[in-house]
């Protein structure tokens, strides 16, 4: 199975999402609205904080052609604040498809081990 750690996974993406929304919305809304967009939106975001990815396999749809193949890809990194992995649906040019699910986690540790055992 393929593991890798992302050198450029982005730890200030919710502040980077914030900092924007302060500029149209201000800064009293800006964090509410930040939250918002990533649950709305969470698998572009989950997918741009990781600092870690593993390749789960292959991800078979039936209403799918072979050029449009998706693999199952289990993702970690943090977001927010906390520590999360999730399982990401992924193109052949690493475009997320979709959000099959996602955990949060206190500390680091039982993210790291939950990274490791997710199938």
């Amino acid at each position: 199975m393929f593991q890798s750690s992302i050198s450029i996974g982005d730890t200030r993406v919710f502040e980077r999402l914030v900092a924007g929304l302060e500029i149209e919305f201000g800064s009293v809304a800006a964090e509410g609205l930040a939250r918002q967009f990533i649950e709305a939106e969470g698998a572009d975001f989950y997918w741009e904080a990781r600092g870690r990815e593993r390749r789960l396999g292959s991800y078979e749809r039936l209403d799918r052609d072979e050029e449009d193949a998706l693999d199952r890809v289990a993702v970690s990194g943090i977001l927010d604040g906390r520590h999360y992995v999730a399982v990401l649906l992924v193109d052949a040019l690493g475009s997320v498809d979709a959000l099959l699910g996602v955990r949060h986690f206190q500390d680091e540790i039982a993210a790291d081990e939950a990274f490791e055992t997710t199938v």
